[in-house]
């Protein structure tokens, strides 16, 4: 019998910093020692290193040079940060030690656009890309597309070519029991290193959709309880989600209310 999840909700930390700009975060990623978070805030030019409990890091902080960032994914060596820009629907790397940008690639100028460019026309201007990760057997970046439709679209790790792309609907298994499928949207993805599949979250589901890339399926879905007294209470417009390997724990922020939530995630048979 299939092992299924369950998600506890173990803490929550107020994140708001009003004087450092951070009132709207909307991407997540963890180290890949588990010890500290990165984030960014759509509305102010800078990349925000967390403590677990939310808390600024100021020295290891730092401003770039643009804004409207959506999501965010640390490379395996914790020496670069990829992030998606959903106004260009590009990548962006910044290299963490000098605290610098490093590269910005859209995706109309990578290898086989063309497969996918119909989604990308300016009717869907504002359902651009909203969240990254990084598969760490190979490499491959993954980056998700918002709604109308939602997209899931693998890149080789050199940002030059889109290998494949899964679109998000019924036929994958994105069915949800309060909200139309044709209405999901789809915000952060967190690769699961530990099953080899990928974490989805969605605002207006209020839900995490976990999904395998392989066989290109939803494997469950999990409400997101913004307390433990009351399960049917769940958090608005998570934006961003990480997830931690070794400790089975996901976080997850939330832009409307500047919260960030950790979870513990257990397996029940």
């Amino acid at each position: 019998m299939p092992k299924r999840l369950q998600l506890q909700l173990l803490d929550h930390y107020q994140i708001r910093d009003i004087g450092s700009g951070l009132n709207e975060p909307s991407g997540l990623a963890l180290n890949s020692k588990g010890s500290s978070l990165y984030t960014v805030s759509d509305d102010t030019k800078a990349i925000f290193n967390l403590d677990l409990q939310g808390n600024i890091i100021t020295n290891t902080s730092f401003l770039i040079g643009l804004n409207d960032l959506e999501g965010l994914a640390i490379t395996s060596d914790d020496n670069e940060i990829i992030a998606v820009q959903e106004e260009t629907n590009s990548l962006i790397r910044f290299d963490i030690s000098s605290k610098t940008e490093m590269s910005r690639t859209p995706l109309s100028a990578m290898n086989n656009f063309d497969q996918i460019a119909h989604y990308f026309n300016n009717k869907n201007q504002n359902k651009g890309l909203e969240g990254v990760t990084i598969n760490f057997n190979n490499d491959h970046i993954f980056v998700v597309k918002e709604a109308k439709p939602g997209l899931l679209i693998e890149l080789d790790s050199a940002c030059r070519s889109i290998l494949d792309y899964c679109e998000l609907n019924e036929d994958h298994g994105f069915n949800h029991p309060r909200i139309d499928s044709k209405k999901l949207d789809f915000s952060g993805l967190s690769f699961d290193h530990s099953r080899n599949t990928i974490w989805i979250t969605s605002d207006k589901g209020e839900c995490l959709f976990h999904f395998d890339w392989k066989e290109q399926r939803v494997l469950d879905y999990l409400d997101l309880p913004n307390n433990s007294e009351n399960p049917s209470e769940r958090v608005s417009k998570s934006e961003g989600i990480a997830f931690d390997p070794l400790n089975q724990r996901l976080y997850v922020v939330s832009e409307r209310d500047c919260e960030l939530y950790i979870y513990q995630l257990h397996e029940h048979t």
